[in-house]
């Protein structure tokens, strides 16, 4: 399966670059192969023995730690965390563990404009000075460019001086920091992402959250997916670490509460892999899209990046870094094979170069 990487230039832009830097440990606990759902070929059991053993390999050579869950024939082959959620206090990561998703929300964000588009609330022409007329060149970028990135927006991507606690602050925020230039050229930039958030919240008359709450996590009966500022507290949220010729150095600048405020939108959700695989599927199995109905929204069938996804060779990809936090999505675009991987310590040559890997074992 495997395929070459055609456009590794913009790939490699839609990481969420911040200013902040951003033993393999397995027990009957953090490990977990379904046995309630079936296989996706009960003829080629070796070959999934082969398939499964071949990628723990991959995991845990690349110096991964996290959670990991691939889907092979639609079906989940291989689910398991790796390494340790607080090396100090030796907590384990968990299956079910939830990871902050990074840029991973823009696809939710993106997801949700979407539908909105197709109950006519808006058009992918609509113009950004129809909601926030303050921006320059506002009538001259439309919904769509903003999903693309190609709105000429800027945003220097820093962490504000204070909390930004609600989000009329968020918005704000964003309205001083962004600058925007003529030309619309791809610039990735969370800004864009964070306008999306307003926007919904503007046509919908409720803050961005219990938008999604409603439409996304009620929907879709998500129980390990939460906002930055609504997280349990006996929740156990997985520290960030680097692998630098050893595992678990600790990140230098950890991604802050301060941080964490000023990305509506586009970087400040927390999930499990398993809710995120059950988001997107939602996106081709009728539950918030058909597939050919969210291709046709986003333009998926042309190569390049739309609504937070990378479109290519008939393959999807992306990723989202917040430091040491790093969590990717790659594979068919009709889901019948998927990787999906979130870290709280990236692999050592990249999570790309992992995904890949393990895409060419299913």
């Amino acid at each position: 399966m495997k395929k070459q990487w055609k456009i590794g230039i913009l790939i490699g832009a839609t990481l969420l670059f911040v200013t902040v830097l951003g033993g393999c440990f397995f027990t009957k606990e953090n490990s977990v192969f379904k046995k309630d759902i079936p296989e996706k070929n009960q003829n080629s059991t070796v070959d999934q023995k082969d398939a499964k053993k071949n990628s723990d390999d991959l995991l845990e050579k690349s110096h991964f730690q996290g959670t990991a869950l691939l889907v092979s024939g639609d079906q989940i082959l291989y689910q398991k965390s790796y390494g340790y959620a607080n090396v100090k206090e030796k907590l384990p990561n968990k299956v079910k563990g939830t990871f902050p998703i990074a840029s991973l929300q823009k696809i939710i964000t993106g997801s949700i404009i979407l539908e909105l588009v197709e109950e006519d609330k808006l058009t992918l022409n609509t113009t950004l000075d129809t909601f926030y007329p303050e921006v320059d060149f506002g009538k001259s970028i439309t919904i769509q460019d903003l999903l693309d990135h190609k709105s000429g927006i800027l945003m220097d991507e820093k962490e504000p001086s204070e909390l930004l606690s609600d989000q009329k602050s968020q918005i704000n925020y964003v309205l001083d920091t962004l600058s925007v230039v003529g030309n619309k050229e791809f610039n990735y930039t969370n800004s864009n992402y964070s306008l999306l958030a307003g926007i919904i919240s503007k046509i919908m008359g409720s803050p961005y959250q219990e938008v999604v709450k409603e439409r996304v996590i009620d929907k879709l009966s998500l129980h390990d997916t939460y906002f930055w500022d609504d997280i349990p507290k006996n929740e156990i949220l997985p520290k960030p670490y680097y692998y630098m010729e050893k595992d678990y150095v600790e990140d230098p600048s950890p991604t802050t509460e301060k941080l964490l405020s000023s990305l509506l939108g586009a970087g400040n959700m927390y999930m499990s892999t398993e809710d995120f695989l059950v988001f997107i599927r939602s996106l081709a199995n009728g539950q918030l899209f058909k597939q050919d109905e969210y291709e046709r929204l986003t333009g998926a069938k042309q190569e390049g990046y739309r609504a937070g996804i990378i479109y290519f060779d008939d393959l999807k990809y992306s990723e989202g870094s917040l430091g040491g936090y790093d969590t990717v999505i790659y594979g068919d675009q009709d889901n019948k094979n998927l990787v999906i991987l979130f870290a709280n310590q990236p692999a050592k040559n990249g999570m790309r170069t992992l995904s890949e890997a393990l895409y060419d074992q299913l």
